[in-house]
């Protein structure tokens, strides 16, 4: 079985971010762009983390109540660039309320009904809750986190063309549903790791993060014991994973187009903000192990 290795990462702390929950983000050209699983606005930072703009994806505002907001938010997980350069932010789908997408195409927001598509997974999952996702020769990948002992760890592999054509018409659906890959995940000191996100490198290396979180629920919140990367081959499947130093609950993976990976971290503390880590010279580290 694969271990979480010893062997660790540390990361370099770039910046503070404005949001306090930041759930995923995607590297564009020069842009970063963010979504809070707490928030209903994408935010744009430089890649150095220096807040450049926000734009609403969802009308209103949420409360400020903690449990009244965590009951209301739409907890956008994952957020993924089309091959048009448009950006798709995913609900988890945890409850009826996170079952909406938002496409934002040159600043204009379409609300996608994930319903279709997210009833049929619910068929193959005890709990339902998409975390990541990610554009991965020719498939749309979408990265489902279970939580817990016997939590079920996936990647849900969609037809791309499909699930295009789906959008257009303002849906996911089960039609571009391929399969579904278990995704085996040890323990880190203990505690169940998850999958938290995923992203391709330039050369099409696809990863993943995961994270030790001590929580049975796809809703609550738990105590983190740390975080780490994994690596997945040509077949999909983990062979690498390394832990995240410091030991914190990344939540968000992206790669610059020099191969920089850079890395989001969440609090579950709306005063703290999120940190804004970086990875240089991620291949050759891991390669060195």
């Amino acid at each position: 079985m694969l271990k979480a290795a010893d062997r660790s990462l540390s990361l370099q702390l770039l910046a503070d971010l404005r949001l306090s929950a930041a759930s995923a983000l995607v590297c564009q050209a020069q842009s970063l762009w963010l979504v809070a699983d707490d928030a209903l606005s994408l935010q744009r930072y430089s890649l150095a983390g220096v807040w450049q703009a926000e734009q609403a994806l969802l009308p209103g505002e949420l409360p400020v109540e903690p449990a009244l907001r965590k009951r209301l938010k739409a907890d956008f997980e994952a957020l993924l660039l089309l091959p048009d350069g448009a950006l798709l932010a995913l609900g988890s789908g945890s409850t009826p309320q996170r079952c909406r997408a938002c496409l934002i195409q040159a600043g204009v927001v379409r609300i996608i009904d994930l319903n279709p598509l997210y009833q049929a997974l619910a068929g193959h999952f005890q709990e339902l809750n998409i975390e990541g996702a990610v554009v991965h020769r020719g498939q749309l990948l979408l990265a489902q986190r279970g939580n817990g002992a016997g939590g079920e760890n996936a990647l849900v592999l969609l037809d791309l063309a499909q699930a295009l054509r789906d959008l257009e018409d303002g849906q996911l659906s089960a039609a571009a549903l391929l399969r579904i890959l278990p995704v085996p995940l040890p323990d880190l000191d203990g505690v169940p790791l998850s999958l938290t996100d995923l992203s391709v490198d330039p050369g099409g290396q696809l990863y993943c993060s995961a994270t030790a979180e001590d929580t049975d629920s796809s809703y609550l919140d738990g105590a983190c014991l740390g975080s780490v990367l994994g690596r997945f081959d040509q077949d999909l499947n983990l062979v690498q994973l390394v832990r995240l130093l410091p030991p914190v609950k990344i939540e968000g993976l992206a790669f610059q187009a020099d191969g920089r990976l850079l890395l989001v971290a969440d609090a579950d503390d709306p005063n703290i903000p999120s940190p804004l880590f970086a990875l240089d010279g991620l291949a050759e580290q891991l390669a060195a192990g």
